[in-house]
């Protein structure tokens, strides 16, 4: 990622203030949307993961500027992730649910250099994530 993608992905979810959780339901209902089966991988309910969700990824946005936080955050995510019963081909739907649900909530904000930034942001956080899961002897289950 460039500078200013990292500086794009950051202020274009500060920007979302407080309807990032909003953000965050759209990011759900895409993505049960996209495989109905994801659903049985979490046991909260909607708000709660809603909730949680946006603060991650908010945690992650602010971290995105320092390789080694990004990194280490990422590693841990990864390995409850694979608790969950997280598999290679959910890091797909993820990645598409996210950018529609940032797409959604931005509106007439949301750019061509929004989208790939956060695409390439996306990609550096499944990677990691991926890469810390088979480090840790945990490999996630190949794409179906």
């Amino acid at each position: 990622m460039t500078p200013d993608q990292v500086e794009l992905v950051r202020s274009s979810y500060a920007s979302l203030g407080p309807g990032a959780t909003d953000m965050a339901r759209e990011f759900y209902r895409r993505l049960f949307a996209l495989d109905p089966t994801v659903q049985d991988l979490f046991t909260y309910g909607p708000e709660i993961m809603a909730d949680k969700f946006s603060a991650e990824l908010a945690a992650i946005v602010e971290a995105i500027v320092s390789f080694d936080a990004f990194s280490a955050r990422l590693r841990e995510l990864a390995t409850r992730h694979v608790g969950y019963g997280v598999q290679v081909r959910h890091y797909r739907l993820v990645g598409e649910a996210l950018v529609g649900a940032l797409a959604h909530s931005l509106g007439p904000e949301w750019t061509d250099a929004h989208e790939t930034a956060w695409r390439h942001a996306y990609n550096l956080v499944a990677e990691v994530m991926m890469a810390a899961a088979a480090e840790a002897g945990h490999v996630p289950a190949p794409e179906a």
